[in-house]
């Protein structure tokens, strides 16, 4: 890792808008050194990546990629990560996977949001939900969820029962298709969870009874 020895995360970031390390500082004020995540349209193990840093610095977590062109890749950078090649919808079963002209990183299950970016083939690819992958961890959320699933995202929180979990929330409120973060706000209050800060379009939702520890 490169950097002064006085920054506390390093100086590199991975995530778009520097999101990981305002998601690392986020975890220092809660006392969590390595905070294990749960990485729902993961992308790439480097590029764009919200968990990448934190996975360098001896988190571990879940990563969820439906684009099996990224399975290799994700094996061969994270061998300590669980990589699982499927998507997450509202309800599980199988779903039409769009390819779209855009950058790959818009590959959406989520037609309407497809055809706006140029639709070049789809697959049937199985979908699960949150609640399912946080069963399979025997009903304990990671202390992060990383959600960025380009038009689902409203639809898949809707259906997630939190808990006590997790932490913190970051998800996308603009993807070019419109602004959701009036909408998100208002399920995320819902849900236990206010709005601490954005990172470029996106959203970093922290527990309310964490508050005060942060804030």
């Amino acid at each position: 890792m490169t950097g002064h020895r006085d920054q506390w995360f390093g100086g590199r970031t991975y995530a778009q808008h520097g999101d990981d390390l305002a998601i690392l500082n986020i975890f220092k004020r809660l006392g969590i050194e390595r905070p294990s995540y749960l990485d729902v349209g993961a992308y790439h193990p480097f590029d764009l990546s919200n968990t990448a840093l934190l996975y360098e610095r001896g988190s571990r977590g879940i990563v969820v990629e439906p684009n099996l062109a990224a399975f290799d890749a994700f094996v061969a950078a994270r061998p300590d990560d669980i990589i699982l090649p499927v998507g997450v919808a509202p309800i599980a079963g199988t779903l039409t996977f769009f390819h779209v002209l855009a950058d790959p990183g818009r590959f959406t299950f989520d037609k309407a949001t497809a055809m706006t970016l140029g639709i070049v083939r789809s697959e049937e690819l199985p979908v699960t939900t949150l609640n399912a992958i946080v069963e399979d961890l025997g009903g304990i959320w990671p202390d992060l969820l990383s959600l960025d699933i380009e038009g689902l995202d409203i639809d898949v929180l809707q259906g997630a029962t939190f808990g006590e979990g997790p932490k913190v929330v970051i998800v996308e409120a603009d993807n070019g298709s419109g602004d959701t973060s009036h909408e998100l706000a208002a399920l995320m209050e819902a849900k236990g969870c206010t709005l601490h800060s954005w990172a470029g379009n996106n959203m970093i939702f922290i527990r309310e009874a964490d508050r005060a520890r942060i804030c």
